[in-house]
């Protein structure tokens, strides 16, 4: 993405109608192998593009297929593969060929809409504490600053914009100008403006940031029109939800009520009893454990440690659940009988 990735290849700007026409035969070309594709939507105005992305439902079993097909079907000079992305040369132009699961179709078709308006959503959403990306809204559940895992909120966009306070519709009609899709980020009750400077950035994002003319645009935009707008938050705690250990039971709160069928409450539940399960697993039997008892060192204990989980399974039991319902003196009886 960004009509970049292809080093040793000639390619350029297309105007609007040799993208249309391009990206057009390239998805009927797609489509005959894959069940569906699709470019992401941009501003009416739009008048070059630097490249093609054509986002394409795969399968996870037939990512093996992709390079093979990208060869045989467009012959192109050079392939760059990065993560679920293969950009290629084709009629001079890099297309960018995304592949994505038939679950993520719909999210990658909003997110990467509209150059980089699905990043600035992100940024609202990060700042409530939440994600937004090419998978939907999500949130990552921290504790003691440690994410202990993520809780998928919701793939449904109207719900996702609503709970952000854009406008679901406005979005569907599309944008004349790239300004139009910062207006309509300024439009939300929680835009604030120090949430996008470099600053307010993590190293990555602001690296990434830093070399995407758009993201910069808009910040030159910001700081030009909006210095100084101070977004809403929603009720309580303020703080980044990985500073703190404190739960933020008032996002809680309000996606259990907005987004209903996520069962969110339940899914944080089991995330903090999977975690607590592993502590008492690991409390109850350990490495350091069998070296102070048993004197065992370094490859000592993993030989040790394997060869007995290998026999309890071979027993009929998963190892954690052995563990889970064994007192600690049985433990080791069987350590023991098992190793020494």
């Amino acid at each position: 993405m960004g009509g970049r990735a292809l080093k040793n290849t000639f390619t350029r700007r297309y105007s609007k109608v040799e993208f249309e026409t391009v990206s057009k035969e390239l998805i009927d070309i797609i489509e005959k192998t894959f069940v569906k594709a699709a470019t992401p939507l941009y501003y009416h105005n739009k008048e070059t593009f630097g490249d093609i992305d054509i986002i394409v439902r795969v399968h996870p079993d037939s990512m093996g297929a992709v390079r093979p097909f990208i060869e045989k079907t467009f012959k192109p000079n050079e392939i760059f593969h990065n993560g679920n992305c293969y950009s290629f040369d084709y009629k001079e132009v890099q297309v960018d060929f995304m592949c994505v699961s038939g679950e993520d179709f719909d999210s990658n078709y909003h997110y990467l809409a509209y150059n980089d308006l699905g990043n600035y959503i992100g940024r609202i959403a990060h700042r409530l504490g939440l994600k937004y990306g090419q998978e939907g809204l999500w949130y990552n559940h921290y504790q003691k600053g440690q994410n202990l895992g993520r809780v998928m909120i919701s793939k449904n966009y109207r719900e996702i914009f609503n709970f952000l306070d854009l406008d679901y519709d406005r979005w569907l009609e599309g944008f004349d100008e790239l300004e139009d899709t910062f207006e309509f980020v300024l439009t939300s009750k929680y835009f604030d403006s120090q949430m996008f400077q470099l600053d307010s950035l993590n190293r990555i994002n602001r690296e990434r940031n830093l070399k995407r003319a758009s993201y910069m645009s808009f910040l030159d935009w910001i700081n030009k029109n909006y210095p100084n707008v101070v977004g809403d938050y929603l009720d309580g705690p303020k703080e980044d939800a990985r500073a703190s250990d404190n739960t933020n039971k008032s996002l809680i709160k309000t996606i259990n009520k907005t987004f209903p069928d996520a069962n969110f409450n339940l899914k944080i539940k089991e995330i903090e009893y999977l975690e607590a399960k592993k502590a008492y697993i690991n409390a109850k039997f350990n490495g350091s454990m069998i070296m102070n008892i048993y004197g065992l060192e370094g490859k000592q204990i993993g030989d040790a440690l394997k060869h007995f989980k290998r026999e309890i399974e071979k027993e009929g039991y998963a190892f954690d659940d052995y563990i889970l319902s064994e007192s600690q003196e049985n433990i080791f009886e069987q350590f023991e009988y098992i190793n020494l």
